[in-house]
């Protein structure tokens, strides 16, 4: 695994604080989630694809089997999103990437104009066009 950097570490311990905030009740403190309310993040698919695709998950919010992942673009910045994604790729002995504040501002471009959360389905499509 590669070393965070100086600046991607700053970003990790501010995602820390805004998982304990936001994301924690939902997703537990060990990121396994709660049955019909919230999708575990370990080892997740969606959680540890391209940062383009988990940041729409954030901004826009995602309908899923466990529950609404409801939409977040509205209350957090690029900096916030790009920070607690940065946390749960690298929380609880994952190895994700980190992600920058640049990827968030390409993901919420793309999601201009959205008026609905992201279904799995789509996520997973764009995904594979990524190169996932």
């Amino acid at each position: 695994i590669t070393p965070l950097t100086a600046a991607e570490q700053q970003r990790f311990n501010a995602g820390r604080d805004v998982y304990r905030n936001l994301c924690l009740g939902c997703h537990q403190a060990d990121g396994r989630g709660q049955e019909n309310l919230a999708a575990s993040l370990l080892g997740s698919e969606l959680a540890l694809g391209p940062a383009t695709v988990t940041a729409r998950i954030l901004i826009s919010g995602k309908e899923g089997r466990a529950g609404l992942m409801p939409p977040l673009g509205a209350a957090l910045n690029d900096d916030q999103i790009a920070s607690v994604l940065t946390y749960v790729r690298r929380e609880w002995g994952q190895i994700g990437s980190p992600v920058d504040p640049s990827a968030v501002r390409q993901a919420r471009s793309a999601s201009t104009g959205r008026t609905r959360p992201w279904t799995n389905d789509e996520l997973l499509a764009l995904s594979a066009a990524a190169g996932q």
